[in-house]
């Protein structure tokens, strides 16, 4: 409950500036596309929007938030603070993580008020783990390279080789994706959704010790 209470959210935003706001604002503009939107193909572009924009767009707080710990040199300052380093990384990330899925949500239920044969539980399986792993892999990249520029790239590449072969295996690595146009659930999805859920806490735990062995 004490680390609790040192979370300091409002710190948080202002270290980050203006690039705490890009995830609320992809957010609310996905949410009037998905409002007013009148295609014949509004589900199969609202999917594509979420797997290739919105749960990737999770590992932006993750990744900011330590940009002044290393490219302000301020790391040396932060980690002297009588904070573990729990604190400092899996708990800072997942609290802003919290907040993403929230805006996540909201927008998953206007597309079930949009498209009311799509269920919310379906797209919530579908799309919260991505979110999930996304988030934890920037964080652990963050760490890693201590530079911006490196999981950027990671995640922008990984996102682009996807997307040109539409999982194909042409580039043999693993799907984060569903590719469920249709945005229906089934027993392979589910598969799919415990998997991310999984291998974005994997991710979580190497970020952690890494953090833990440099702490600068």
């Amino acid at each position: 409950m004490v680390t609790v209470q040192k979370l300091d959210l409002k710190f948080e935003m202002k270290s980050m500036g203006f690039s705490f706001y890009a995830p609320p604002i992809l957010l609310l503009l996905s949410i009037v596309y998905v409002m007013f939107s009148s295609s014949v193909d509004a589900i199969h572009h609202t999917a594509s929007l979420l797997e290739f924009v919105i749960c990737p767009f999770s590992a932006w707080w993750s990744i900011y938030l330590f940009l002044d710990y290393y490219e302000d040199m301020a790391s040396e300052v932060l980690f002297s603070y009588p904070l573990s380093t729990f604190f400092h990384g899996i708990m800072r990330i997942t609290s802003l993580l919290i907040f993403f899925l929230m805006g996540l949500l909201l927008l998953l239920f206007c597309i079930t008020l949009k498209h009311p044969s799509i269920s919310l539980g379906d797209i919530s399986i579908l799309y919260l783990p991505q979110a999930i792993l996304y988030s934890y892999v920037g964080f652990t990249l963050m760490i890693l390279s201590r530079n911006i520029i490196f999981p950027l790239l990671i995640i922008a590449g990984y996102l682009a080789i996807k997307y040109f072969t539409m999982g194909g295996n042409l580039f043999p690595v693993y799907n984060v994706m569903s590719f469920a146009i249709d945005m229906k659930l089934s027993s392979e999805f589910i598969r799919l959704g415990v998997q991310n859920l999984a291998i974005g806490i994997v991710f979580a735990v190497i970020g952690h010790v890494i953090l833990s062995k440099r702490r600068i």
